[in-house]
């Protein structure tokens, strides 16, 4: 695929997440092509049908969710701070679409982004459970569960900013009752 063309397909994505999380449901295709800067065909042209379009969005934010998580485990100190870091950084970026567009996919099934979401998941609480610093009775499915009910915008009309700072407010509150450590509140 051409750069520009690349550019567009991933400009055209981040805006469907931000829209999604924004309406709390499928956005329009024109609103979809006029936030990404983009004429209506150039996303027909990468999307041609509904399907496939939500599709992408799913992989698309899966996949840089776990990137982030796993970036997050290898650079962090402890495994709670591991945890704490990929909690954040799947509000970020954008994990809550899954909630919202998950019932209106057709076959939605990506074998490859679940095990590497559970391997992450799986790793960040061995290690933190080591650290002594997670809960022994916390799992895995725990924390992907939390973070994805944290991501999912309320649908109570709030702006942007204030449901994702409002996020980050509930995954500080939430990983307090997980771990022993108590966190200074996220800047989000």
């Amino acid at each position: 695929m051409r750069a520009d063309a690349q550019r567009n397909r991933e400009r055209l994505l981040d805006a469907a997440v931000e829209l999604i999380l924004e309406v709390g449901g499928e956005p329009s295709r024109d609103a979809i092509a006029s936030r990404a800067g983009v004429g209506i065909g150039t996303l027909y042209r990468h999307f041609p049908d509904q399907q496939s379009l939500l599709k992408a969005v799913a992989l698309h934010v899966l996949d840089r969710t776990i990137t982030a998580g796993e970036g997050a485990l290898a650079d962090s100190a402890s495994g709670g701070e591991a945890l704490r870091r990929y909690m954040h950084l799947a509000i970020d970026h954008g994990l809550g679409v899954i909630n919202i567009i998950y019932p209106l996919i057709e076959h939605a099934d990506w074998p490859d982004q679940r095990a590497r979401a559970a391997s992450l998941l799986l790793t960040i609480v061995d290690r933190a459970q080591s650290d002594g610093v997670m809960r022994p009775d916390a799992t895995a499915t725990d924390v992907g569960f939390a973070v994805i009910r944290a991501c999912r915008p309320l649908a109570v009309g709030l702006p942007p900013d204030e449901e994702r700072a409002l996020a980050h407010r509930h995954v500080d509150i939430c990983l307090d009752g997980l771990t022993d450590t108590p966190s200074t509140p996220s800047s989000g």
